[in-house]
C-alpha cells in the first residue's frame, strides 16, 4: 500500500459540459436559452452517432456523435454553453476542432458565459462527442480573449489564485440531468454574468475516422429568492507524487489518500476519475471514531459513474466487478475524513506519471459537492 500526504488545500466550486444545436453560442461563447448518472464512456463509438447520446438536434455533420447535440433550454429556464463549430460547412472552421486517429490531447477554449446577468443554477446536462474523456469548466476573475484551443489558465490542480470558480464539468461523455432532492432545492450555485471562462478539454481519438472535440453543457436556473446556501466542490487531487516516483512498468499496487473533513455537513455527490491503467477506485468516510463507511466503488474508466446521496436517488448496489454506491443521505461531521485508494495495474514497459494520457499516464481524483465542509485537497 501507498500512503499519500497533503501538499495543500484549495477551494473551488462546481464542474460541467454539454451540446446545443440550434447555431447560437459559438465556438467562442454561449446562448441563453445538475446532476446526471450520465450514459457515455465508449472510448470512441463510430459511425455517425454513438446511439448513446440525449435525443440529438438535427445536425448531420458526418462526423461520430450528431445524435450527441442538444437543443438549448426554453428561454428563461436557463443557458447554453456550446464549443465546438458554428458552420460545419466552413472547413477553416472545422479543422479547429478535428482530432485525426491516434491523436489525444488535453487543451483549453477560452469563451464568455452567454448570461448578462448574475444567474443561480442546480442543475445541468452534459453531451460531449465520442472521444470526450474530461471536461473542466473554470471562470476566472481576469478578462480573457475568447477562442482558440491554448494551454490552460490552470493546469487542472486549481492552485491559480485568478479562478473565481468552477461551471458543471465531466469526466464522461454523456451526463444526464437529473432531479433536484427535496432537502437540496434551496441550495444553488452562482454564475456572475458574462464570466471570462476556459474550457478544459481531454479528448482521445481511438478510431480509424476523424473526429470532432466538441460539447455542449445546458445549465438550468433557478430564482435567487429560492437560494439559501451555496454548494461547495469536492476536490481530492491523488497521485501527484508520480511526476518525481514514476508508478513502474509491469507494477501492481494499490494508492491510498485521505482529505480531511473540517465541519459538519453532507456530502451530495461523489465521481471518482482514473485512467486506463486504475482498475479500481474505492472511497470511503473514515468517522472520528475510527471506524469506515464504504460511499464508492468503482472498475472501469471508461465508465465513471456520478453517485448521488439523497432522498431520492437508488444507487447501484456494491458488487465484486461493477460500479456501486451507498444510497441515501451522506452526512458528516468535523474530525471526519474522505478516504479513497485506487488500485493501479500497470502492465505496460512505460513508467506512469500523474498527466493526462490515458494509456501512459495515471490518476487518482475523485470529484463532487458538499455541503457545509470545504473537502479540497492536493495529494502526492
Amino acid at each position: 500500500m501507498r500512503h499519500a500526504t497533503v501538499v495543500s488545500a484549495l477551494l473551488v466550486s462546481a464542474l460541467s459540459v454539454a451540446c446545443g444545436g440550434d447555431g447560437t453560442g459559438s465556438a467562442s461563447g454561449a446562448s441563453s436559452g445538475g446532476s446526471g448518472n450520465g450514459s457515455g464512456g465508449d472510448a470512441n463509438a463510430g459511425g455517425g452517432g454513438s446511439g448513446n447520446g440525449p435525443g440529438g438536434c438535427g445536425i448531420s455533420t458526418g462526423y461520430a456523435g450528431d445524435d450527441r447535440c442538444l437543443a438549448p433550454p426554453a428561454p428563461g429556464e436557463g443557458i447554453q454553453i456550446h464549443v465546438g463549430p458554428t458552420d460545419y460547412t466552413d472547413s477553416a472552421e472545422v479543422a479547429q476542432f478535428l482530432m485525426q486517429p491516434g491523436d489525444e490531447s488535453s487543451e483549453c477554449w477560452t469563451f464568455h458565459t452567454p448570461n448578462m446577468e448574475k444567474v443561480y443554477y442546480q442543475s445541468f446536462e452534459l453531451s460531449g462527442r465520442p472521444g470526450t474523456h474530461h471536461i473542466i469548466n473554470t471562470m476566472y476573475k481576469t478578462e480573457l480573449e475568447d477562442g482558440g484551443f491554448s494551454a490552460c489558465k490552470d493546469p487542472g490542480v486549481g492552485l491559480s489564485g485568478d479562478i473565481l470558480a468552477n461551471l458543471p464539468g465531466a469526466s464522461r461523455p454523456v451526463i444526464l440531468r437529473e432531479p433536484v432532492a427535496p432537502e437540496n432545492e434551496h441550495i444553488a450555485s452562482e454564475i456572475p454574468a458574462n464570466t471570462p471562462s476556459q474550457a478544459d478539454m481531454h479528448y482521445f481519438n481511438l478510431t480509424d475516422q476523424p473526429i470532432l472535440r466538441e460539447f455542449w453543457l445546458n445549465i438550468y436556473t433557478v430564482p435567487e429568492s429560492q437560494v439559501t446556501e451555496a454548494s461547495n466542490q469536492i476536490r481530492g487531487m491523488g497521485g501527484l507524487s508520480w511526476n518525481f516516483t514514476p508508478i513502474p512498468p509491469q507494477s501492481h499496487d494499490t494508492y491510498q489518500y485521505t482529505c480531511p473533513i473540517p465541519a459538519d455537513g453532507r456530502v451530495i455527490e461523489l465521481i471518482g476519475h482514473t485512467h486506463a491503467h486504475g482498475i479500481r477506485e474505492t472511497a470511503w468516510i473514515r468517522h472520528a471514531g475510527g471506524d469506515r463507511t464504504k460511499v464508492f466503488e468503482q472498475f472501469n474508466y471508461l465508465e465513471p459513474q456520478i453517485f448521488y446521496y439523497d432522498t431520492v436517488t437508488q444507487n447501484p448496489a456494491f458488487s465484486e466487478r461493477e460500479a456501486g454506491a451507498l444510497t441515501g443521505q451522506l452526512p458528516v461531521v468535523a474530525g471526519d475524513s474522505l478516504d479513497w485508494e485506487c488500485e493501479v495495474n500497470n502492465d505496460s514497459d512505460v513508467a506512469l506519471r500523474y498527466t493526462n494520457e490515458v494509456k501512459t499516464g495515471e490518476m487518482c481524483n475523485i470529484w463532487g459537492q458538499s455541503v457545509g465542509p470545504l473537502i479540497n485537497c492536493v495529494l502526492q
